[in-house]
């Protein structure tokens, strides 16, 4: 689930101004103006210059760290030397979550890094992820329960967020601690993240508003007044979950719901048993769906289709959509089998380690670069008939209810002899 950290001020003392923290945030672009510094390609550095990130508000972005300090440092009215002036919450995401929203943003189900982006993928993977920042920022506001104060979105606080994309290991890590990797080196795959900056006290500087009160949903009364205080910490976190699902059409795991892992770690023994007998179910039902995968797949395969485009007409008959990935080197990578009726994506190497497909099909490399910058034309996608004899001998299979208008009617349930 994304992990909403409220209370995060990076080792900096948030009584005071919030500069080291906001030039602390500038690292990942002091990194890009030494790569700069060292190269002499103009296109190389216009790229990499591109790849900057300025902070951002509801409503702007772009904006210098010389305003972010400036304008967090003057919202502070009435705030005595030891309050707290701002909070600086982070906003992480699972593996899977960056997976998905890569996907959105490029269309390709296998991104290991944001240097494999282009500079328009990367500017639409920042937006999606700056999207969700705003919305888990508006989210913040409304867990303080002071709407009637004026306190609705995250427009009406004076918070800045920035995206990084990378994170290193710390001598605290696991990975460092066991001897498997080394503090300071860069970690591997997606990493994107985003820091917030976020002001003690609302836009009109009226109100105080502190992420880490120990008051949760508590009742007040002033006279005949009777108000909520507090903010909630797993409340913020679970409307961040559910606003990150229904934002991006997220089809999210029982294992990977934050509800669920927090009674796996806190909850009593029947609670955790009932988590897992539901973890339990899913398991099944998705070695249910890749089993129909997999015999839709045989069964089309034994019609002989003459190229890509027609197996994948086929496969639309069992509601399963076959997603080629492309890669650097402009040649199919893994295929992905995306089961309409649950919304559920698989891997090729999910449904059997041994289906190797995109080994079935043949293009020349202009073919293929044709399908990356132009409208896919499949028509020589030509099958390996000899590749598809082979598996097909050491493969079992059984056909699928009502394909029998697909091929001539077979009885063989057995595997095929040569």
């Amino acid at each position: 689930m994304p992990i909403s950290k409220p209370h995060s001020t990076r080792g900096a003392d948030n009584k005071g101004s919030c500069a080291n923290l906001a030039i602390y945030l500038e690292k990942e672009n002091e990194e890009l103006d030494r790569i700069i510094k060292k190269s002499s390609s103009m296109n190389e550095i216009s790229q990499l210059e591109n790849r900057k990130q300025g902070f951002f508000t509801a409503s702007e972005i772009n904006i210098r760290t010389i305003d972010v300090i400036s304008c967090i440092d003057n919202n502070k009215r009435k705030l005595g030397a030891n309050d707290a002036k701002y909070f600086a919450p982070t906003i992480s995401f699972s593996e899977n979550e960056l997976s998905h929203i890569a996907f959105l943003a490029t269309g390709k189900r296998e991104v290991i890094s944001v240097l494999e982006l282009n500079s328009s993928e990367l500017e639409q993977f920042n937006n999606l992820i700056r999207e969700y920042g705003r919305k888990a920022m508006d989210n913040y506001a409304l867990n303080f329960n002071r709407q009637d104060k004026g306190i609705k979105t995250g427009a009406d606080l004076v918070y800045f967020g920035k995206i990084e994309h990378f994170r290193k290991f710390k001598g605290t890590d696991k990975e460092v601690i066991d001897g498997k990797e080394i503090s300071g080196q860069y970690k591997k795959g997606l990493q994107s993240h985003i820091h917030v900056i976020v002001s003690r006290k609302d836009k009109t500087q009226l109100l105080k508003l502190s992420p880490t009160c120990n008051e949760k949903q508590s009742n007040r009364k002033i006279g005949n007044n009777e108000y909520q205080v507090g903010f909630d910490r797993v409340k913020w976190i679970n409307s961040n979950e559910k606003t990150f699902d229904e934002h991006f059409n997220y089809k999210r795991k029982e294992l990977e719901k934050f509800q669920n892992q927090n009674i796996l770690k806190n909850g009593n023994p029947q609670d955790k048993h009932e988590i897992n007998k539901k973890i339990q179910i899913e398991s099944i039902n998705r070695n249910y769906i890749k089993k129909q995968i997999k015999n839709a797949h045989f069964n089309i395969l034994m019609t002989k289709p003459n190229n890509l485009k027609e197996y994948q007409q086929r496969m639309i008959k069992f509601a399963i959509q076959v997603l080629p990935i492309i890669n650097k080197d402009n040649f199919i990578q893994e295929n992905h089998f995306f089961h309409e009726q649950s919304g559920i994506d698989f891997k090729e190497s999910e449904i059997d380690q041994n289906l190797k497909f995109h080994e079935l099909f043949k293009v020349d490399n202009k073919t293929t670069k044709q399908l990356q910058q132009t409208e896919p034309s499949l028509e020589d996608w030509k099958i390996n008939t000899e590749k598809l004899t082979s598996i097909l001998s050491s493969l079992l299979f059984e056909t699928v209810p009502g394909v029998d208008d697909e091929f001539p009617k077979r009885k063989r349930k057995r595997a095929i002899r040569r």
